[in-house]
């Protein structure tokens, strides 16, 4: 049976995801060239040729998640619609009863599709909990009188723009509005640009040359959680913890570069979360606009801080429990989200402080945090628990040889042979340490990607700039010499 051609050209482009040769080497290149030239030629234009630029953008984001299955692509556009008619109903019942009732009703269609994929047994749509995040902040916010009624365009361009679609920021429709509109007159300069791709290869090699490799080596130990010494499992720890900030803040690297190279500033999602001196400071800096929206649409009306410490401290819970059965549906994930809110009520009990030095908090914070990622990676409560009593069991520094080889990596292992070394535990030692040398170093002592884009907006030196461009083209290469074996995001399947 011959196939069609949109089955040929789904089957052949599938998943554009930022770390695939589709996506870097066509929709990229494309849709800014077409973006470009639309926003040039339509600039003086009238009437509905003028707004050809946001209907490119609307197309393109529609056709990138289209390619993780035209059904998903469905599902989301009912969803979507929904919120839309509700967004529609509430503005026109403003300030009445009936609004309330439109909203309440609204807010349950919505989460309920949501919940629906997350806690039965068919499998979720990849970005359905971002698409849920942004629905319901344009329909309270059309309540609370803070945006107007959007138009369906501007609304589904908010919804589903792609370069936030699969891992956030979570923005407000009023702000992605603004953008877009600074974004309709912006010119591309080489500088910008610049910074902008530079920022992007930075997100690229964080995902692509460190979170898949620590990725490997996580997923190997957490699938033998009996079968791991003590300084095994102390690894894996840091190795997970390493990962998931290498995978998630490098895709939203790459998602604020491209929409930096489209004229959109989108908000800064991570700032060094590792060099918290607190749990607490520590969610200031980790997925920043997921706090932001907790905080406002559900913290803050559930009374905040504004009814005494113990309302506090319970609406505190309350969210870190939510925001755990967000990211899934399981056992593990409650307990986590119960571990963060713990330590934050803690933070925010009346008492005398610790004097200790800023170092040490920043230590025990990150431990903390680390140890919570526990139940967060593994499959069970009872495995994360074997995991845990690794970790606090009698000290043994011995590795297994299988250990040490899930962190074996040909790109490394090649250049070390030529050094000399042909022993394959030694090798494997070498990657390992280089690896976690390497990552904990760009964690605790360099600036991340955001801070080392933005020497680009300033005067550099010629021989800055060309180091700067040789940096960029070796990562880039050595990254699309990579993309064969990239892992899964991990937000994923949230």
């Amino acid at each position: 049976m011959l196939s069609s051609p949109f089955d040929i050209c789904y089957n052949y482009i599938m998943q554009l995801t930022f770390p695939s040769y589709e996506f870097v080497f066509m929709f990229l290149p494309l849709t800014l060239a077409a973006l470009f030239a639309a926003r040039h030629f339509c600039r003086d234009c009238r009437g509905m040729i003028r707004s050809l630029p946001d209907l490119i953008l609307l197309i393109s984001s529609l056709l990138f998640y289209m390619t993780f299955g035209p059904k998903n692509l469905a599902l989301l556009l009912i969803q979507a619609a929904a919120g839309y008619v509700f967004c529609l109903l509430v503005k026109k019942l403003s300030g009445s009863l009936s609004a309330v009732f439109c909203l309440i009703a609204g807010l349950t269609a919505v989460t309920g599709i949501l919940c629906f994929f997350k806690y039965s047994s068919f499998v979720m749509p990849v970005a359905l909990s971002f698409t849920t995040f942004s629905i319901i902040s344009v329909m309270v916010d059309t309540y609370r009188g803070e945006c107007g009624g959007p138009g369906a365009a501007d609304y589904l361009t908010y919804v589903f723009f792609f370069p936030k679609l699969l891992q956030g920021p979570i923005m407000r429709y009023p702000d992605f509005m603004e953008e877009k509109a600074k974004a309709g007159t912006h010119t591309p300069d080489a500088e910008d640009f610049s910074a902008a791709l530079f920022y992007f290869v930075l997100g690229l090699s964080k995902k692509v040359l460190l979170a898949d490799r620590l990725a490997k080596a996580a997923d190997y130990a957490y699938s033998i959680p009996d079968g791991l010494l003590w300084m095994e499992a102390v690894i894996a720890v840091i190795t997970y913890a390493f990962q998931i900030y290498f995978d998630f803040s490098g895709y939203c690297d790459m998602g604020r570069a491209v929409a930096r190279m489209a004229g959109f500033d989108l908000p800064r999602n991570f700032d060094r979360p590792y060099l918290s001196a607190n749990v607490a400071e520590f969610w200031r800096r980790w997925h920043m606009t997921l706090s932001s929206f907790f905080t406002r649409y559900v913290y803050i009306p559930l009374g905040g801080n504004r009814k005494g410490l113990p309302r506090k401290l319970l609406n505190t819970m309350a969210v870190f429990l939510i925001s755990g059965l967000w990211h899934g549906n399981g056992i593990n994930f409650i307990i986590w989200g119960a571990l963060h809110g713990a330590a934050v009520c803690a933070a925010s009990i009346p008492k005398k402080a610790l004097k200790l030095p800023s170092f040490f908090k920043k230590l025990l914070t990150f431990v903390y945090v680390s140890l919570a990622w526990v139940f967060f990676r593994a499959p069970s409560p009872t495995d994360a628990l074997t995991v845990l009593g690794k970790v606090f069991d009698k000290p043994w520094f011995k590795l297994h040889d299988k250990f040490i080889d899930a962190f074996r990596d040909d790109l490394f292992w090649y250049p070390i042979k030529l050094l000399g070394v042909r022993d394959v535990r030694t090798g494997g030692l070498i990657c390992m340490w280089l690896t976690l040398a390497v990552s904990a170093a760009l964690i605790f002592c360099g600036r991340d990607a955001f801070m080392i884009s933005g020497a680009f907006r300033e005067k550099i030196s010629a021989g800055k700039m060309i180091s700067a461009a040789l940096i960029t083209a070796v990562l880039f290469i050595w990254c699309v010499l990579s993309f064969g074996e990239v892992s899964a995001f991990v937000y994923f399947s949230f």
